[in-house]
């Protein structure tokens, strides 16, 4: 089956139709068998239409979705290896380290959203991770 748009050449109605197929939509209109349901004229035509294709599949963002989540915890492994996780004295600690009051060092951990700004405002470089945090919330 096959969904036309068509237009009314008397009335400028427009209106779907479904055909079998392109070739059936033109034998019932040459025997002028579709008529516009606004005016009954059958000065019927077809618009312009786009086409709709269907997906063949959703592999491929499957695979997608699967290597991003693969590669997120290829990260989160070299972060709990490689970074100090400081919980919630992320805020404190990257302060003390951009004024030098401790030695530099990669670290992670938890912030509210009012401590974000703070490090904006304070030109303090982070970034947010790309998975939820490991604290447990009552």
């Amino acid at each position: 089956m096959i969904v036309f748009n068509l237009k009314c050449k008397d009335c400028s109605y427009e209106f779907e139709a479904w055909f079998s197929d392109s070739k059936e939509f033109t034998k019932q209109q040459k025997k002028s068998l579709i008529s516009c349901p606004n005016c009954n004229s059958s000065l019927v035509t077809k618009s312009l239409m786009s086409p709709n294709v269907a997906k063949k599949s959703n592999a491929k963002i499957s695979k997608q979705k699967k290597t991003m989540i693969n590669n997120i915890k290829k990260y989160k492994k070299i972060i709990e290896k490689n970074f100090d996780y400081v919980g919630d004295n992320f805020t404190e600690e990257a302060k003390k380290i951009k004024y030098g009051e401790i030695e530099e060092r990669p670290i992670y951990g938890e912030a509210s959203l009012e401590q974000t700004k703070e490090l904006i405002e304070e030109d303090i470089p982070f970034a947010p991770l790309p998975w939820g945090t490991t604290k447990k919330i009552n």
